[in-house]
């Protein structure tokens, strides 16, 4: 009996007809998250603590995407409350959130401020919890709906000068798994994807300017068991599968996009940081 090809083979994913919010989603890996998105066909709201999100949201426009801008500060209730407005008001509705705002400064137990700890935690956490509870009553009106928060490896092998980052991805975990066991019988699925070294423009930029080695990629890469770094688009490629329909029986897992850093424990301390951007 041979296997039979048709249109129901195909693995292609699409979001049409779907609303979905971006936390982060002007810069790096939450662009790349936005842009999969709308690819896919789904109406994005950007929501970025930077205003030239604007610019990049005018690009999906402009690709043929749909695509919306909203300024603001995700850690902030009233912001996140106006991010899943926006998005009500201009597409009907929410059906995907992804939580991909953070920042990732570095320092250990010492020379921690009490305020750069407030500010990670309200960057990294509070602005999930927000978004969360802004998002979730609009997917109860729609009885569905399947939110991604990106976390990160160094939520259980954190490095000690990655200390408040690496606390606020556990607290991260412990949401997501949370959140999932809530609100499974409201057909919510709550999902995490822990990103790799995932080079972007502006570490390149930072990197180039304090004279690394052009080769400095490419030997980093070497030293995973897959061979490279990741990109923003491998991370997209996780959070486009888990709010898809192929994924209607997952939630509550946290899925590693990472080279296999994690299981190899290849990587030295500079290497430690996830690239993510402020928002």
């Amino acid at each position: 009996m041979g296997i039979r090809r048709g249109e129901g083979m195909m693995l292609s994913i699409d979001l049409s007809g779907q609303s979905a919010v971006v936390t982060g989603g002007g810069a790096g890996i939450g662009y790349a998250i936005a842009a999969a998105l709308a690819e896919a066909g789904a109406a994005v709201t950007l929501a970025d603590i930077s205003p030239d999100g604007e610019a990049k949201a005018r690009h999906l426009q402009e690709q043929g995407g749909t695509a919306q801008f909203v300024l603001g500060d995700a850690a902030s209730e009233e912001d996140a409350l106006r991010a899943a407005e926006a998005a009500v008001n201009a597409y009907g509705g929410i059906d995907i959130l992804v939580n991909n705002a953070g920042i990732y400064p570095r320092g250990g137990l010492l020379d921690t401020t009490a305020e750069v700890w407030d500010r990670v935690m309200e960057i990294n956490l509070r602005s999930m919890f927000l978004c969360c509870k802004a998002v979730i009553p609009h997917m109860q009106q729609r009885g569905r709906g399947a939110i991604v928060n990106l976390g990160s490896s160094h939520a259980a092998v954190g490095l000690p000068e990655l200390l408040a980052y690496s606390v606020s991805k556990g607290g991260v975990a412990t949401l997501t798994r949370n959140l999932a066991g809530a609100h499974a019988r409201d057909r919510i699925r709550v999902n995490c994807v822990n990103p790799g070294w995932v080079l972007t423009e502006k570490e390149q930029a930072e990197r180039e300017a304090a004279g690394q080695s052009a080769d400095w990629v490419r030997e980093r890469g070497r030293a995973l068991p897959l061979g490279r770094l990741q990109t923003g688009r491998d991370a997209a490629n996780a959070v486009l599968f888990l709010v898809s329909s192929f994924a209607d029986q997952i939630t509550g897992q946290i899925l590693n996009v990472d080279g296999g850093k994690e299981v190899a424990s290849v990587f030295d301390d500079s290497a430690g940081s996830d690239s993510k951007e402020e928002t």
